[in-house]
């Protein structure tokens, strides 16, 4: 009985003994985000019964001067989101792999007509914040 009341009087010390948790320092990134406001709708799937497709969608660039480009340049970037979405196949727009590869193909798409445009690739990534299809 002795010996019980030992190891719970030592494991309630070990239990009363203040944790110390390392803190590791976090470094801001220079991260911006420009979401594009109002969202996008659309159809797509080509002839037949129309489709349509609304994407709300945010952009990662890196720094302030990215994103006050990216900004000015807004009906560029719009423009080829549209055309981008339009051309789209049903099976990229209804199948989860198919998004994906949307949104791989608006980052290369952005990014090239940005470097036509001011010089040089600005987008990190795509971020889809809503994906809806009515098909």
């Amino acid at each position: 009985m002795r010996f019980g009341a030992v190891l719970v009087v030592l494991a309630l010390m070990f239990l009363a003994v203040p944790s110390v948790v390392v803190a590791e320092e976090v470094t801001l990134s220079d991260t911006q985000y420009v979401p594009l406001k109002p969202g996008f709708v659309t159809n797509y799937g080509g002839p037949g019964r129309l489709k349509y497709v609304r994407v709300d969608m945010t952009l990662m660039v890196d720094g302030v001067s990215s994103q006050n480009v990216v900004q000015q340049q807004l009906p560029l970037v719009r423009n080829a989101i549209v055309m981008n979405l339009a051309r789209q196949s049903e099976n990229n727009v209804v199948t989860p792999n198919g998004q994906e590869r949307i949104r791989q193909q608006l980052l290369q798409t952005l990014n090239e007509a940005l470097t036509l445009e001011v010089g040089q690739p600005l987008i990190v990534e795509v971020l889809f914040t809503n994906f809806i299809y009515q098909n």
